[in-house]
């Protein structure tokens, strides 16, 4: 008897780069507001500043941009 196998459709994570461009047409103090984050932290990786920001930083702007929170 076969087993039948299911697509998994696993969405992959936002790297930092597409983090960086999907800010770009953002409002800092929005985003500040709704994600909970400084706004000099978004500020720093929206302009390539912060070079290796911490992991739940940006995966809380991903969260954010993509619509999950």
């Amino acid at each position: 008897m076969k087993m039948r196998q299911r697509a998994v459709t696993e969405k992959k994570p936002m790297t930092l780069e597409k983090v960086r461009e999907a800010l770009k047409d953002r409002r800092i103090d929005v985003v500040a507001k709704a994600t909970g984050l400084s706004k000099d932290a978004i500020s720093d990786i929206r302009n390539g500043n912060s070079t290796n920001p911490r992991y739940q930083t940006v995966q809380r702007l991903a969260e954010y941009l993509e619509g999950r929170t």
